[in-house]
């Protein structure tokens, strides 16, 4: 692609739909949701809460989960995909 990364997020200044903008929307929801987090809230403010949360377990020495798939998690190969989001074509 011409221009790198930088042409592809200058799609997302164009008016109308956008494959980007709405991955960028979905992905936004799913993070929120995730973290139980109010995107009518300061996100600031919820992360600085919850990174205090994790160092008050872990001066408890209580278990945090990581970041990724859990260890439990069953099949993690069912995670992947081999699909993505195609940028439109620039002229």
């Amino acid at each position: 692609m011409k221009g790198g990364l930088r042409a592809l997020y200058r799609t997302l200044e164009l008016p109308g739909a956008n494959p980007l903008k709405d991955a960028h929307a979905a992905l936004d929801a799913a993070v929120l949701a995730a973290y139980g987090f109010s995107a009518k809230k300061d996100l600031l403010v919820q992360l600085l809460e919850l990174n205090l949360s994790v160092a008050q377990r872990l001066e408890r020495a209580e278990p945090v989960s990581p970041p990724g798939i859990p260890a439990a998690f069953p099949n993690p190969e069912t995670l992947i995909t081999d699909d993505c989001i195609r940028p439109p074509a620039l002229g």
